[in-house]
């Protein structure tokens, strides 16, 4: 792109022009500014309470979401609805100076709090790297910086020892993770659930699905003939049941992983190292 002066200046005008233009339009959505240090913030994603809470920055919570977790003993905050469809007047009446979540910026209610002048701090990260440094800019944004720095030091240790001990064991056992029943629903490439899976000493079957969550047909699954099968889903059905896993020698032989903490695999927070170790212990056949 030109960094010559003419386009540079033109570029600002039109910046100007926008800006101007949302002002005198009262439907626009503006864009406050995030807090230094938030004091009263409303949390609906499970990942992002998870995360405060390791942070030991509980106590900022005035909202959570009906999906978060309870909060640390002594410490209460409003329930305000789901994820995707909070209750906006709930929120706005706890006067926060801060909303967190994954759902993309844009969302109707995200964009309603915003008009009302709610800041919101919205991430979703995609992969364990970026799981990381989310933990990373949540902290720096709560004035909480070396604490969070020491906490994702820690997280990187515990994953480094998992690294070592499921190379030494040698060859990556292929796996079928499955996230949703009765459609079949995997994990490609682009998840944080397929990052933790490597990290944990496995090798995705999907791992040529160039998307985070995909559905796959029943003969795909017979077709990769993984070698374990995790499910982290609710299991509503015996697996004899369903012919396209019923035929895989993994099952046939036990290899079938549908006991573990699902939220620690599925949720970006600091928990997802804790899925790490236990996934990677059972891989190991511990």
């Amino acid at each position: 792109m030109s960094r010559a002066h003419r386009p540079a200046m033109a570029r600002h005008a039109a910046v100007a022009l926008l800006a101007a233009v949302a002002s005198c339009d009262p439907g626009a959505t503006r864009t406050p500014a995030l807090p230094a240090a938030p004091r009263r913030v409303v949390s609906l994603a499970p990942s992002c309470t998870e995360t405060l809470v390791e942070l030991g920055l509980a106590d900022r919570l005035a909202g959570i979401s009906d999906y978060c977790p309870e909060l640390p003993a002594g410490l209460a905050a409003a329930r305000v609805g789901g994820l995707v469809n909070p209750n906006v007047e709930a929120i706005l009446a706890l006067r926060p100076d801060l909303v967190l979540t994954v759902q993309n910026v844009e969302d109707r209610a995200l964009a309603a709090l915003r008009r009302r002048g709610v800041a919101v701090h919205a991430e979703d990260p995609q992969s364990l790297e970026e799981v990381l440094a989310e933990i990373g800019r949540l902290g720096a944004l709560f004035g909480a910086g070396a604490r969070a720095g020491e906490l994702v030091a820690s997280l990187r240790e515990r994953l480094e020892r998992v690294r070592l001990r499921h190379e030494a064991r040698g060859a990556r056992p292929r796996v079928y993770v499955e996230v949703d029943w009765p459609q079949c629903w995997t994990i490609g490439r682009r998840s944080f659930v397929h990052d933790a899976l490597r990290a944990a000493g496995g090798e995705n079957v999907f791992e040529d699905l160039d998307a985070a969550y995909a559905e796959v047909s029943k003969e795909e699954i017979l077709a990769r003939r993984p070698d374990w099968v995790v499910l982290l889903h609710a299991i509503d059905r015996p697996l004899a049941e369903r012919p396209e896993l019923a035929a895989l020698e993994a099952v046939r032989a036990g290899r079938v992983i549908a006991d573990l903490d699902r939220d620690s695999l599925l949720r970006s927070s600091p928990r997802l190292v804790r899925g790490v170790e236990l996934l990677a212990r059972r891989l190991a056949g511990e």
